[in-house]
């Protein structure tokens, strides 16, 4: 049976489309140019982030991936970063085995070699070693190691805005003062949340201004999508109506998440029943399947009702949106904003949208009861 994972990251044959995007990054990275990637969740940000880093590792380059949405604590990121540089030597599980004692990293042959040229690596045996001091000398070992090879390292943060989640701004200070002074790296730096990006990398007083190039990702074309719907249902050998893919595609307007979880649904239903399901078969479905995450995001947004009451002006496709809250007492440029920066909402010329169009559909249904 063909695997179709919805909500984990894919590579290879697994990913869609992207290719402009992947291309255009890889070279930006190969002249040396930092890279920040920022779209709202569930955009297939890793997903891309690590093919490139495929791509880039199969053309004899070092490559390093680190999800700071993971790490709990400094000691932690600091183990792995440090695993991730190694995992280029094949040395990351040697290192993830041993790093708790000093004697079994010493014993241990190839580790001995890689401790005689970056001795910092066996202080993780030492519980009493500064964290701070450990973090400095990892995020160094990102630029160190590659040059020991003669060769160049991608490094890749996902979700760097959590970094700040570990120490504020002392940490944000650490990681500029040391990426600044490397020369055999280059970085991708992928974030959900445009508030907190662009206090980090675009605001004129952030700490990474101008340290890289912005990239915002936007959603994938549906005939890229149109073309791997046809494929994965010859290969599970169903019968399909273009005419009615056309209609999913068009209602999850190219979002990576929904367009896959609604090619899942049509297998699954096919597979229960003989037959496809209709449409509104499948948007059902989508909805039963995201209940929980509809619901979280509905409670979020309606905790600041002036973001409530413009969300839901957007919702009902209405582009005089200033006059509709003409007398509400909102400050409507003001939660535009608060809602394009928190992801909710994306601009289109002069357009808002939602980027979320289940979110948007199930709103709809709930709320504005179009549908009753």
């Amino acid at each position: 049976m063909v695997k179709l994972k919805v909500g984990n990251p894919v590579t290879g044959k697994n990913f869609i489309g992207r290719e402009e995007e992947i291309k255009y990054i890889i070279q930006l990275l190969q002249l040396g140019q930092n890279i920040v990637l920022i779209a709202p969740r569930r955009y297939g940000k890793t997903s891309l982030v690590l093919e490139i880093l495929s791509k880039i590792h199969e053309q004899n380059q070092y490559t390093s991936f680190i999800d700071f949405f993971s790490v709990p604590s400094l000691k932690i990121l600091s183990s792995q970063i440090t695993e991730s540089v190694l995992k280029n030597r094949r040395l990351d599980k040697i290192f993830a085995k041993t790093k708790n004692s000093a004697l079994a990293m010493i014993q241990n042959l190839k580790m001995k070699a890689a401790i005689e040229d970056f001795e910092f690596i066996i202080e993780f045996s030492n519980q009493k070693e500064n964290d701070w001091e450990l973090l400095e000398k990892s995020i160094d070992f990102i630029d160190h190691f590659p040059e020991k090879y003669g060769l160049n390292m991608v490094c890749a943060f996902d979700e760097f805005g959590d970094v700040k989640k570990l120490d504020g701004n002392k940490i944000v200070k650490l990681f500029r003062s040391r990426l600044q002074r490397h020369k055999n790296s280059t970085y991708i730096f992928s974030g959900s949340y445009e508030s907190v990006m662009s206090g980090l990398f675009i605001e004129q007083k952030a700490p990474f201004y101008r340290f890289a190039r912005i990239i915002h990702l936007g959603k994938i074309g549906k005939n890229k999508f149109l073309k791997f719907y046809k494929s994965q249902l010859d290969a599970q050998k169903i019968n399909y109506d273009e005419k009615l893919l056309t209609k999913i595609l068009d209602f999850t307007d190219g979002h990576p998440y929904y367009s896959q979880l609604a090619l899942q649904e049509i297998i699954i239903y096919n597979a229960l029943n003989n037959k496809n399901p209709d449409f509104k078969e499948i948007i059902d479905s989508m909805l039963n399947a995201e209940k929980n995450y509809l619901e979280k995001s509905w409670e979020e947004l309606s905790k600041r009702k002036e973001l409530l009451k413009t969300a839901l002006v957007v919702a009902e496709n209405n582009r005089n949106i200033y006059s509709s809250l003409k007398n509400s007492g909102i400050n409507i440029s003001r939660s535009l904003k608060s809602l394009t920066m928190n992801g909710m909402l994306i601009k289109k010329q002069t357009k808002y949208e939602f980027s979320d169009p289940l979110f948007k559909h199930w709103i709809e249904i709930n709320v504005l009861r179009k549908y009753n």
